[in-house]
């Protein structure tokens, strides 16, 4: 064998055990991370919410958009290990987002973890999906109340011979219409869901 070939073999080796140690190093830091992140998010976070990791880096949870929220919607998340601990949240069924004259929470937060909105319908907390099978209208009796109750009557939510149908490009997930099928309906047909990743 030739020197040029062993500086070739040795080169190769070294790119394949530099290859399998930085994959395992990559799946030892994601296993870190899946270790610190909330599971499943099943909440919402305030109007004007930057994109989840930086949010999580940004938010100091200091409180004061909690503290200012007119409609007591936004609470602390208590969840156990994850990094989501004590930030603020929304759960649509417990309390939505009223979308407030002012964005009074988007004006508490100094930190830019919420970002000014021009307008409500620039909002993009989530958005609502209707279960058909659990929905009074679509088996046939007489409900609108989740048609009513929308700050965005007509463009988020409209309807096709009596029955409520979600537009998923207008609506800003403010979950109002959960909350209102909740109250009416044993088995809420409307659940907000969040647009963010993990």
């Amino acid at each position: 064998m030739s020197t040029s070939e062993k500086v070739v073999d040795r080169r190769q080796l070294f790119k394949e055990l530099f290859s399998l140690v930085g994959n395992k190093v990559a799946d030892y830091a994601q296993k870190k991370v899946d270790r610190v992140m909330p599971k499943k998010i099943d909440y919402l976070r305030p109007p004007g919410a930057v994109e989840e990791t930086e949010f999580l880096s940004l938010c100091t949870r200091c409180d004061e958009c909690i503290k200012v929220c007119p409609a007591k919607a936004i609470k602390r998340y208590q969840g156990f290990t994850d990094v989501a601990v004590g930030t603020p949240i929304i759960i649509p069924k417990e309390n939505p987002c009223v979308l407030c004259n002012g964005m009074q929470c988007i004006s508490a937060c100094k930190e830019g973890a919420l970002k000014p909105v021009e307008r409500i319908d620039k909002i993009k907390m989530g958005v609502a999906m209707i279960n058909q099978t659990r929905c009074l209208a679509w088996e046939g009796q007489d409900c609108q109340l989740c048609f009513i109750k929308c700050p965005l009557q007509g463009d988020a939510i409209y309807q096709e011979d009596g029955k409520p149908v979600i537009n998923a490009e207008k609506c800003v997930g403010c979950g109002i219409c959960e909350y209102t099928c909740h109250t009416v309906n044993n088995t809420c047909a409307i659940k907000t869901v969040t647009k963010r990743g993990t």
